[in-house]
């Protein structure tokens, strides 16, 4: 007979030291959560009604904005539930389902970045070309471009062995702290 374990949920234990403020931090992510999403709908509505800002830049723009009502969405109702519960406790699918939502919302986050600061490139160092260089058509091609990439390599790493994996991680921590400073740079 073996002994083993398995886990099936998780304490926050970050929420204990909450307790005499919860109804504060409730409140707190409460109204951010609806600001965060009235704030992007209202923007999506605005760029999808407004022909004028029908160009590349404003449908990153709304992407961003789509993207963030994803991500906010992933993480505020999981807080909130937490608050308003008494317990801290997590079921391990939960937890998983949640992680995997932050992940795809932060590498879609970081594409679109990427397409934006290849669009200001473009606006910057080839302005009378702008137009012929940067289409809707072009904005798509880069966005699946980089999404397929970063798919491939995921797909890539856990088919592989350790070696392959370290080496992944090699390659793509230099650009993770690129793309980490630019974040920081520009806040």
């Amino acid at each position: 007979m073996e002994n083993s374990s398995t886990v099936s949920s998780i304490i926050l234990s970050a929420y204990f030291g909450m307790q005499d403020f919860k109804y504060m931090y409730f409140s707190i992510f409460f109204i951010l959560y609806i600001g965060i999403v009235a704030e992007n709908v209202i923007l999506i509505v605005v760029i999808y009604t407004e022909k004028t800002l029908h160009q590349p830049m404003y449908f990153l723009v709304c992407n961003l904005a789509a993207n963030g009502l994803y991500g906010s969405t992933a993480l505020l109702p999981a807080v909130l539930r937490n608050l308003a519960w008494s317990s801290s406790e997590i079921s391990l699918a939960s937890c998983q389902t949640q992680i995997y939502f932050i992940h795809t919302y932060a590498i879609v986050e970081f594409t679109i970045i990427g397409v934006m600061s290849y669009d200001r490139y473009v606006a910057i160092c080839h302005p009378l070309r702008y137009h012929t260089l940067m289409s809707l058509t072009k904005v798509y091609k880069l966005l699946v471009m980089i999404m397929y990439s970063y798919a491939h390599i995921l797909r890539i790493c856990a088919s592989s062995s350790k070696e392959s994996k370290l080496k992944a991680l090699r390659t793509c921590i230099p650009h993770l702290f690129a793309i980490i400073n630019y974040c920081q740079s520009m806040g």
